[in-house]
């Protein structure tokens, strides 16, 4: 066992009588991957490092990531949508875009580090296709993950969709419950495999990809699977009005009820989304089933406000969620992977939707980003500075226009911070981000050579669009290209 070092720092925030406090000019010990305490004064002859002007929180747990899969989108999906399905762009928009495998790892490095410079020193990574490249990369750059084996009734790569629409208006849904039983015994295999791979950082989950991609005798093997295994399960629910029209007819419930008759509903389960319930405006069912049955199973709803803001959406809404009994915590989905804008975006759209500055603050959206994640997990050694947990915290810089004056560390973080309020981001004791950088990752390289690559996707979506449409016809540009 090493020697105890200490860290000072003007503002450190503890966890203390079961909520986060703020210490100011104190100091962090950390032995080995864990902390040891936090102090008021140092101890006679102790190793210390002053971090000088900075603030030292935990580090952040995303709880919703598309690593490999999602940068593509960029300059594409904004913008656009299908009025015959509720403005969505799951159906036909997201089925023209052939990637590569190199094009998913060059978008997996980019992502990863964009969320790992945000301050998230933990990520839940929803898997697919590349769910061993995405596993690789974040244990070689020194992250914490939880990386989904992905469920669904068809081929493994992704690259065909179980859904399709023959003609923009409607959709077909190709259930092939035996590739999809095939799918769940690879995933239980790399479950297995990756347990605490990378010095125990990196660990594998069960992911159904959508309650619309499983049979429910899929998702009722996955519940048997994930008891056995231990560990959370994950999945995307309540994603969409389409997906939610489409579970009304076809199996008689809404996509909440239709998880919970399937044991996806737990403390041990997280949900990507979880917008469109019973109640929502968007949504013509009234009443409160869907979230009674959410708070009474204690399940988690990993919020991506970014990602559902820029389509006109939102949770109805975090407070109601939170008062119910749900387990919340926050999820950056797609891009940006801004950890830190997207805790700005639940914190004021929570606002906006129940009309009250009182109806969330910065200490619910920090709780959710932290305590609420680490629960989601069931990892009382995550997000949270406090004697035996995993050394797992960021450090802010203060001087800075983001962030001075400071008075009080939270707030700054939530309403006024970017990522690049974020000096240096610690994982199990070690430094994986140094004054904002990554050691070994060039980040030019990398984006020029996805450029390249993307530039090329973007010529041929004519080939893969059933109408025969270019990138150009699929999303206008906001300031058309000048030909004079």
């Amino acid at each position: 066992m090493s020697e105890v070092k200490f860290y000072k720092a003007r503002y450190i925030i503890i966890w203390h009588e079961n909520q986060h406090k703020t210490l100011e000019n104190g100091y962090l010990g950390v032995r080995d991957d864990k902390i040891e305490g936090f102090y008021t004064r140092l101890p006679e002859g102790a190793l210390c490092e002053d971090l000088g002007d900075v603030a030292i929180t935990p580090g952040f747990i995303n709880l919703h990531t598309h690593p490999s899969e999602v940068f593509c989108l960029k300059s594409y999906r904004e913008d656009i949508g299908n009025p015959n399905f509720y403005e969505g762009t799951l159906y036909d928009y997201a089925l023209v875009l052939p990637f590569t495998q190199r094009s998913g790892y060059l978008q997996a490095k980019l992502n990863i580090a964009e969320i790992l410079k945000s301050g998230c020193t933990t990520q839940l990574i929803y898997g697919g296709g590349y769910s061993r490249v995405e596993a690789e990369i974040a244990g070689e750059m020194g992250a914490r993950a939880y990386v989904g084996a992905a469920i669904r009734a068809g081929d493994p790569m992704e690259e065909r969709s179980i859904w399709e629409s023959p003609d923009g208006h409607s959709i077909v849904y190709n259930f092939n419950e035996e590739a999809g039983m095939e799918r769940l015994a690879e995933a239980v295999d790399l479950v297995k495999e990756m347990k605490g791979a990378y010095d125990g950082r990196i660990n594998a989950i069960l992911a159904p990809t959508q309650t619309m991609t499983c049979t429910p005798k899929m998702l009722k093997e996955t519940r048997k699977w994930a008891d056995k295994l231990g560990g959370p399960i994950t999945i995307h629910g309540s994603e969409a009005p389409t997906e939610f029209e489409s579970c009304i007819r076809m199996f008689g419930q809404t996509p909440v009820e239709f998880m919970n008759e399937n044991g996806m509903l737990g403390e041990d389960t997280i949900i990507a989304h979880c917008l469109y319930i019973a109640g929502h405006s968007h949504i013509y069912m009234a009443g409160n089933r869907d979230l009674k049955l959410l708070g009474d199973t204690k399940s988690t709803v990993a919020h991506c406000p970014w990602a559902l803001a820029r389509a006109g959406n939102t949770l109805q809404s975090f407070a109601r969620y939170k008062k119910a009994g749900v387990n919340l915590g926050i999820g950056t989905d797609t891009f940006s992977s801004d950890f830190i804008q997207e805790m700005r975006f639940a914190a004021s759209l929570g606002k906006v939707v129940d009309r009250s500055t009182f109806a969330v603050g910065a200490k619910d959206i920090f709780d959710a980003a932290t305590i609420g994640g680490a629960k989601a997990l069931d990892r009382k050694d995550l997000g949270r500075l406090e004697a035996g947990a995993k050394a797992d915290f960021v450090v802010f810089k203060l001087d800075s226009i983001e962030m001075a004056p400071v008075r009080d560390v939270v707030k700054n973080i939530i309403y006024s911070a970017t990522r690049h309020s974020v000096r240096d981001v610690y994982v199990d004791g070690a430094c994986v981000v140094k004054d904002g950088a990554i050691a070994g990752f060039d980040e030019s390289a990398l984006a020029k050579e996805l450029q390249a690559l993307t530039e090329e996707v973007w010529r041929n979506t004519g080939k893969y669009d059933r109408l025969g449409r270019g990138v150009d016809e699929l999303s206008p540009l906001a300031a058309p290209t000048y030909t004079g």
